[in-house]
C-alpha cells in the first residue's frame, strides 16, 4: 500500500501596504475625476447665465388687432402736429425747438430768450427724442445724426447738444420714433420695411418687412412696437439688453448722456432711475490689477529674502522648526488681516507712510555704513560658520535701522508745507483718499507673502545640495554658490511663486472690500481708492435682480476673474512640477 503525499500549499499573504496604497491613489483619482467635472459644470452654468447680456437684438412680429379709434386718431392728432415743428423739453428752464427747413432754436419759456442752436443741422426731415428725453436724433442729409445734451459749464446758460454719431441711411423714410429709454429709432422706409437701429451697436440694423405703408409708429412699451395700418394695429417685440449685444461696450470708451467724450465708466445703479446704466469693464480689470501689483511689490522684497535664507542658508534642523510655523500664516483669514487695516492701519497711515519713505532712504544707507565700519576696524558681523545665528545677531541692527529711518522720515514729512505728507501732496494737485491703493496694496502684500514665500522656498530648497556644496568646495561663498548654483537652477520656481501671489492678490475678496474705497476709477495714483472685479461680485450679486443685465455682466466678470486666476495657477503649477522633474537629474 503507498501513500502519496501532496505538499500543502502556502496562504497567499496580502500585501497590505500596497493594497491601502492602491486604495488611496484609486479614491484620489476619483475625487480628482469629480473636482473638474464640478469645476465645468460651474463654468458652463456661469456661460449659460452670462449669456443673454451678449445676445444681440431682435425684431419679431408679435401679434395683431383692432387699434381703437380714439388710440388712431389721437395719433394722428399728435404726428400732424409733430411734421412741421417739434418741441423737446430739455431741462427745467430750457426747450429746444425746430421748424423744418429753419434753424434749432434753445427757448426759455419763463423769459422768453431765444438762442440758435447752430450745432444741429437745419435741412431736417424727421427727428425725435431718444433715451429719457436726454438725446435727438435728427435725420438729414441721408444720414441719421445722434445727439445729446450736455449741460453749460456757466448757471443760467442755455445747454448744448454734442454729436455722438452719425449713422448713414439710404432711403426714403416715412416715419421716424425714438425709443423712450434707449438711443434706439424705429424708421419705416418708402419700401415698406420696418428697421430699428441701435446706437449702440448701429451695424446691426434690425429689418422687416411690412405688407402696407403704415400710418403711425408708437413705442406702446419699452419693448413693444406698435405699428397703425388702416385701423390695425401690429405689434413687434424689440428684445434688446443694456448693451445692446455689443460685446465690445463692456471695453471700449462708450459716450453716455450728459457726456462730452467716451468714457470709461462702472455704473450699473445710477442715481436717476430713468439714467442709462454704465457697465464698463475696464475700471474693474484695471482696479484688480492695481492692487495685485502694489501687492506684489511689498511681498516680494519680504517673501523672496525669507525663501532664500530658509531655503538655502539655514540648517536642515531649523528648517524644520521654521517652515511650518511661516506655512501656518497662510491660513490666517484674510478678514481679520482687513478689520486690523480698517481699525489699526488706515487711522495711521500717513505717519507709516513717511515712517516707510524714511526707511527706504535710510536702511540701505546705515546697512553700509554699519558694514563697511566694522570690516574697517576689524569686527566681524556674522559668523559665516554659523549661519542660523544671522537673524539673532543682525537683528539690533536691523531694528535699530529701522527705527531710526522712521524718526528721519516722519520728521522730513513734518517739515513738508503743509506739516504732513498728506497736505503736501494736495497742495501739488494729487488726491488723497483715506481708502486708498496704497493701503490696499500694504495689507494684501501682508496677506500673499506666506504664499509666495512657501512656493519660491520649496524651489529653492529642491535643488540638490551636492551643486552647492561642489562650489563651495572650490572656494566660492555662500552667496556665491546661491547666485550662480542654485538661482538658475531655482528660477522658474521663484518666478512661478510670483505668479500663485498674483493669482492670490488677483482673486482676494474682503481685504480690497474693506479698505479699497470701492471706486471704479482708472487713476495711477495710488493715494486714490479702486474697485476690483472680485469685491464688486461680493457687494451686487446678492442685491443684482435675476435675469437682469446687471446680473448677467456681474456673471461675465465671474468667468474673467475665473479665466485669469485659473490660467496663471495652471501655469504656475505646470512650471513648478517642471523644477521638480529637472532637479531629480541631478
Amino acid at each position: 500500500m503507498t501513500y502519496s503525499f501532496c505538499p500543502r500549499r502556502p496562504m497567499p499573504v496580502v500585501n497590505w501596504r500596497y493594497l491601502l496604497s492602491a486604495v488611496f491613489g484609486l479614491s484620489i483619482r476619483i475625487a480628482s475625476l469629480f473636482a473638474i467635472v464640478a469645476l465645468l459644470g460651474m463654468f458652463l452654468q456661469m456661460l449659460v447665465v452670462a449669456y443673454p447680456i451678449l445676445a444681440p437684438s431682435t425684431l419679431v412680429s408679435s401679434q395683431s388687432m383692432s387699434a381703437p379709434r380714439q388710440y388712431q386718431e389721437g395719433l394722428n392728432r399728435g404726428l400732424a402736429e409733430r411734421v412741421e415743428r417739434l418741441e423737446f423739453i430739455v431741462s427745467e428752464n430750457w426747450q429746444l425747438q425746430g421748424v423744418k427747413g429753419d434753424e434749432w432754436s434753445w427757448v426759455q419759456p419763463s423769459s422768453g430768450l431765444r438762442l440758435e442752436a447752430s450745432e444741429l443741422p437745419k435741412d431736417w426731415l424727421f427727428a425725435d427724442a431718444v433715451g429719457n428725453n436726454k438725446g435727438l436724433v435728427i435725420f438729414a442729409n441721408d444720414t441719421l445724426h445722434h445727439f445729446h445734451y450736455l449741460s453749460s459749464d456757466q448757471a443760467g446758460d442755455a445747454p448744448r447738444a454734442g454729436l455722438v454719431q452719425a449713422h448713414p441711411f439710404t432711403g426714403m423714410i416715412r416715419l421716424l420714433v425714438g425709443h423712450p429709454r434707449l438711443p434706439v429709432v424705429a424708421i419705416a422706409g418708402s419700401d415698406n420695411k420696418l428697421q430699428v437701429v441701435d446706437f449702440r451697436d448701429s451695424d446691426a440694423l434690425l429689418s422687416i418687412a411690412l405688407e402696407q405703408p403704415p400710418d403711425a409708429l408708437v413705442w406702446r412699451t419699452t419693448a413693444q412696437l406698435d405699428v397703425l395700418t388702416d385701423g390695425q394695429t401690429s405689434a413687434y417685440e424689440f428684445t434688446t439688453t443694456d448693451i445692446g449685444g455689443a460685446w465690445s461696450r463692456l471695453f471700449t470708451p462708450i459716450q453716455y448722456e450728459g457726456y462730452e467724450r467716451p468714457s470709461l465708466l462702472w455704473l450699473p445703479l445710477p442715481a436717476a432711475e430713468e439714467a442709462e446704466p454704465k457697465y464698463s469693464l475696464v475700471p474693474l480689470l484695471f482696479g484688480t490689477l492695481k492692487a495685485a501689483l502694489l501687492a506684489l511689490i511689498f511681498a516680494i522684497p519680504l517673501s523672496m529674502g525669507a525663501a532664500i535664507y530658509v531655503g538655502f542658508f539655514m540648517s536642515e534642523f531649523q528648517r524644520r522648526r521654521i517652515r511650518p510655523a511661516l506655512d501656518m500664516l497662510a491660513a490666517f483669514p484674510t478678514v481679520v488681516l482687513g478689520a486690523i487695516g480698517l481699525f489699526w492701519i488706515a487711522p495711521y497711515f500717513e505717519q507709516i507712510v513717511s515712517s516707510l519713505i524714511g526707511v527706504v532712504i535710510i536702511f540701505p544707507l546705515l546697512l553700509l555704513t554699519s558694514v563697511y565700519l566694522a570690516r574697517a576696524f576689524g569686527l566681524r558681523l556674522v559668523n559665516l560658520d554659523a549661519l542660523d545665528d544671522w537673524p539673532l545677531t543682525l537683528m539690533p541692527l536691523i531694528i535699530g535701522i529701522l527705527i531710526i529711518g522712521s524718526v528721519i522720515g516722519l520728521g522730513i514729512t513734518s517739515k513738508l508745507p503743509g506739516n504732513s505728507l498728506y497736505a503736501y501732496l494736495t497742495s501739488l494737485g494729487v488726491s488723497v483718499s483715506y481708502f486708498n491703493s496704497l493701503l490696499v496694496g500694504l495689507v494684501l502684500g501682508v496677506a500673499i507673502t506666506p504664499t509666495v514665500f512657501s512656493v519660491a522656498e520649496e524651489a529653492i530648497h529642491a535643488v540638490p545640495k551636492n551643486l552647492a556644496s561642489g562650489a563651495l568646495a572650490l572656494g566660492a561663498t555662500p552667496w556665491q554658490g546661491y547666485r550662480d548654483i542654485v538661482l538658475p537652477v531655482a528660477l522658474p520656481g521663484i518666478i512661478a511663486a510670483m505668479m500663485i501671489g498674483f493669482g492670490r492678490a488677483a482673486g482676494e475678496t474682503m481685504i480690497l472690500l474693506m479698505l479699497s474705497g470701492n471706486t471704479g476709477l482708472i487713476d495711477g495714483n495710488v493715494f486714490e481708492g479702486l474697485r476690483s472685479v472680485s469685491a464688486s461680485l461680493a457687494l451686487e450679486l446678492p442685491e443684482a435682480p435675476r435675469d437682469s443685465s446687471h446680473f448677467q455682466v456681474l456673471f461675465v466678470m465671474s468667468i474673467l476673474l475665473f479665466g485669469v486666476t485659473f490660467s496663471v495657477n495652471t501655469v504656475a503649477a505646470l512650471i513648478r512640477n517642471r523644477i521638480r522633474t529637472r532637479v531629480r537629474g541631478f
